[in-house]
């Protein structure tokens, strides 16, 4: 079975990511249009199909390296994983600075400057790892009725036997501490970590930084204590009984309007 069967398989359940719980966080009725009605988006924002396509680039790359097969040209990848992102059925909303052309170089001068500057701290032991863990509350020890479901980026394994976690990001500018600390999707895959046999893996963000200039890339090593842990649970607890309960109201702040604006607007 292939990852991403492995993937749409464990999703078939109920369940919960990171990016889920961030959404519902962010916006609860933006939550409600995306996972539960499944409403189709009126567009998808320039940054996330550019960063969808460096993940998959770098995707083909790694298992190249896994395989011990000669990785193919990432210029050439990228070219071809950005137009299947821009020739997708939703529209892709650029900024007014950017051209897909513009984009194309930008990617393929990222992705170059990555593979020159970054060693791995380990050889490449999976690529795209589907998860899938029970959750529990961390107070009352319930199990809640939804499971925790991902897929890391990058699993390195070091000389020691030890794992590396390396989550792959596209940004304009670097990460402060507070996001680095506050990540929740850091915490999730770390608290995941010994429950899908990589022990107390490290989680790492590799950063390709998003720049026509001067494109540049930044890992920053993290670590999370068993506070940290249990505040993802009692958070997740919380968002997971409150969906449960049907709890879905709009939050109007700068992120409006998105994608989901025309449906949420004319309720």
């Amino acid at each position: 079975m292939t990852a991403n069967a492995a993937l749409a398989e464990m999703r078939a359940e109920a369940h919960v990511s990171s990016s889920s719980l961030s959404t519902w966080l962010q916006c609860p009725q933006k939550w409600r249009y995306r996972y539960q009605l499944d409403v189709t988006p009126a567009f998808r924002s320039g940054a996330l199909a550019f960063g969808s396509a460096v993940h998959s680039s770098l995707a083909v790359h790694f298992n190249a390296l896994k395989e011990d097969s000669p990785p193919p040209s990432l210029d050439t990848v990228f070219a071809e994983h950005w137009h299947q992102q821009l020739n997708s059925k939703i529209p892709v909303l650029l900024d007014d600075k950017s051209t897909p052309d513009s984009l194309l170089q930008t990617g393929q001068a990222m992705l170059a400057k990555y593979i020159k500057e970054i060693q791995l701290p380990g050889h490449v032991a999976e690529v795209e790892m589907p998860f899938s863990i029970e959750l529990a509350d961390p107070d009352t020890g319930e199990i809640l009725p939804a499971r925790l479901v991902g897929a890391l980026d990058l699993v390195a394994q070091r000389e020691d036997g030890s794992y590396v976690i390396c989550e792959l990001k596209t940004a304009a500018r670097r990460w402060s501490e507070s996001r680095l600390t506050d990540d929740s999707q850091i915490t999730a895959y770390s608290y995941a970590a010994p429950c899908i046999g990589l022990g107390s893996a490290r989680v790492d963000i590799h950063l390709l930084l998003k720049s026509a200039r001067k494109p540049d890339v930044e890992v920053y090593q993290t670590t999370r204590t068993t506070r940290d842990h249990k505040d993802f649970l009692r958070m997740a607890s919380g968002v997971i009984r409150a969906i449960d309960a049907g709890i879905f109201f709009p939050r109007r702040d700068w992120w409006c309007p998105c994608e989901f604006a025309g449906p949420c607007l004319a309720g």
